[in-house]
């Protein structure tokens, strides 16, 4: 292989490098971090389980709960790569914490990928109808202002009171989501997906960053080449779409998982977001690191593979020149 034809493999290889490094560095933070919290928040498991000094004592010492939070982050790393992160302390007394964490990601993955896919879709449907148009972009931005809470509070209000009342009247029959958030349905995870995709400016960053590149594309020198032979021009729009989209994707990603203590919380959705919620809440300090480290892991993931195809699609990410 020649000089020249290997630098695109070499840029290629040390942009992934960056990578990797920066997904152990989010590992190892997102662990010390919530730690430190953990620590400093008032009480811990051995509180709410023993109310005898002396068996109290004997938990905390036989839980480690008075090391400090580096030696827990390292140990749960330590565990995670062995496959073993410890058991649950109060949220599941005994159970083995990695088992939760599978529970946890395996119901609300689907959701995060969905409402992910969902603001993408949309965002770039309403960038390529209403590109440069301001009255576009401003109803995406009202629509997509209110936070994560706030819209699944005010859509349950509406809905609850809404039904309610047709209820009453006897215009309709009682729908099986009926009340929110307590009947479990295909509609209540419906709308988790929704808030999820509008809500905290989610359908707004993808929107502008369509637009934007839309704009670009749309006067680049080969679309006007392509138009001037008569050729498509979806081809060319879609293939230099592919690294900004993937770059929102990734961005975006964090906000999605952080999303999901909110949204599962309030709707009552049994996933990792909830139990990272109610870990926290019981100080059950096993399952909440191991919560944050697949959560840690699941954003630095998406950061990895955007990275990767980005520099796949895009010779200029590479530190070619």
């Amino acid at each position: 292989m020649s000089r020249g034809a290997s630098r695109p493999a070499l840029g290629l290889v040390l942009a992934l490098l960056r990578s990797v490094a920066l997904f152990v560095a989010t590992l190892g933070g997102a662990a010390l971090f919530l730690g430190v919290l953990l620590s400093a928040a008032p009480g811990d498991a051995a509180d709410l389980v023993a109310d005898d000094p002396a068996l109290r004592e004997a938990l905390v010492e036989r839980w480690g709960l008075d090391n400090p939070p580096w030696v827990h982050a390292g140990r749960l790393l330590t565990g995670a790569v062995q496959g073993d992160m410890g058991e649950s302390l109060t949220y599941r007394p005994g159970q083995p914490v990695a088992e939760l964490v599978r529970r946890g990601a395996a119901e609300s993955a689907p959701l995060v990928l969905v409402a992910l896919f969902t603001t993408l879709l949309v965002g770039v449907g309403l960038a390529y109808v209403g590109a440069g148009r301001v009255a576009s972009r401003r109803v995406v931005q009202a629509a997509s202002a209110a936070p994560v809470f706030l819209i699944a509070w005010l859509l349950m209000v509406v809905l609850n009171e809404s039904v309610f009342a047709l209820l009453e009247a006897g215009a309709i029959q009682r729908p099986s989501w009926f009340a929110l958030p307590d009947e479990d349905s295909a509609f209540k995870t419906a709308l988790a997906i929704g808030v999820l995709a509008v809500g905290s400016s989610a359908l707004a960053e993808v929107h502008a960053a369509c637009e934007a590149e839309l704009a670009r594309i749309r006067s680049a020198p080969y679309v006007d080449a392509a138009r001037a032979r008569g050729a498509p021009l979806w081809p060319h729009v879609l293939l230099n779409l592919v690294p900004p989209l993937t770059g929102v994707a990734a961005s975006r990603a964090a906000f999605f998982v952080a999303g999901l203590v909110i949204i599962e919380t309030v709707l009552h959705l049994n996933g990792a977001g909830a139990m990272l919620w109610q870990a926290c809440r019981l100080r059950d300090y096993p399952l909440a690191l191991g919560l944050t480290l697949a959560a840690a892991a699941a954003v630095a993931g998406a950061q990895l593979l955007g990275d990767a195809v980005r520099a796949a699609v895009d010779p200029r990410l590479r530190g070619i020149r």
